[in-house]
């Protein structure tokens, strides 16, 4: 199993659907076939939400960064 950096750490698995690592909800399918993993950051909003880092295991983009091409 290869494994890759989403935020800080290297302990996401590339091609797993069901990834141990990730955040609630992810990794979820990306628009390149991959699949977008996600892990918490140690930063919290106004409501004390912990944030998001986001990484697709094949095209290597954020959600962002697809939010960004799309507009």
């Amino acid at each position: 199993m290869k494994l890759f950096t989403v935020g800080e750490v290297v302990n996401h698995a590339v091609g797993d659907r069901q990834c141990p690592e990730c955040a609630d909800e992810y990794p979820e399918p990306c628009p390149c076939g991959g699949f977008m993993h996600a892990a918490e950051t140690a930063e919290a909003d106004a409501e004390g939400n912990l944030g998001l880092v986001t990484c697709c295991d094949r095209c290597g983009r954020s959600e962002d960064q697809l939010d960004e091409a799309a507009s």
